[in-house]
């Protein structure tokens, strides 16, 4: 059974939900570890001695902003809309993304937790959603899911973000986790560059 949740206005998510209850949803993800060290990014960015309020503000923003676009990104790299449990690669990768999120947030959520957490947040729609399903229930107030769709908006609607939707499906390619790992390294190096070259910013 297939379910079509749009608002006026918003993007169209495509949700459907198989006979043994899994759902599967057909929407732009990145995995985990890529939005972690976004955010780490972020928080890193912001880090300011003065405004910290602002600081904090727009480590938000732009932690959301980098999921959406990441997850528009993700289109275009490996991650099937359905788990494929016979595929040892499928596990392999899966494990390994598994593993390399909770290895992440032990070592880096002290230092940047701010940003990993508005970086991961708006993935609670789909646990909200895939939780009640699982469950049999309905969220009266969340059957669809709000912050990517309420972040998608803006992207959509604002020159350049709006082109990413142009991006190429290769979501059931295996080969196209390249792409995934390449967005990961830069992001490395751009870590290690903050690191490195720390710049106290005063205002």
């Amino acid at each position: 059974m297939a379910y079509f949740f749009s608002i006026e206005g918003l993007p169209r998510i495509y949700i459907h939900f198989t006979s043994d209850s899994q759902i599967l949803i057909s929407s732009q993800l990145m995995y985990g570890p890529t939005h972690i060290l976004a955010g780490m990014i972020t928080r890193r960015t912001f880090v300011w001695r003065y405004f910290r309020g602002l600081a904090a503000f727009l480590t938000i923003v732009t932690a959301l902003l980098l999921h959406g676009i990441f997850d528009k990104l993700g289109i275009s790299t490996y991650h099937p809309a359905e788990a494929h449990f016979t595929d040892p690669f499928w596990l392999a990768y899966h494990v390994l993304v598994g593993l390399g999120t909770l290895v992440m947030l032990y070592m880096f959520w002290p230092d940047y937790k701010l940003g990993i957490i508005f970086s991961l947040i708006p993935d609670i729609d789909w646990l909200v959603i895939r939780t009640a399903h699982y469950f049999g229930q309905e969220v009266v107030f969340y059957k669809v899911p709000w912050m990517h769709n309420a972040i998608n908006y803006f992207l959509d609607n604002v020159i350049p973000f709006s082109y990413l939707n142009m991006m190429p499906n290769q979501r059931d390619n295996p080969l196209a986790c390249i792409w995934e790992i390449l967005l990961f390294a830069i992001l490395v190096l751009i870590y290690r560059a903050q690191v490195s070259y720390r710049r106290n910013i005063h205002f």
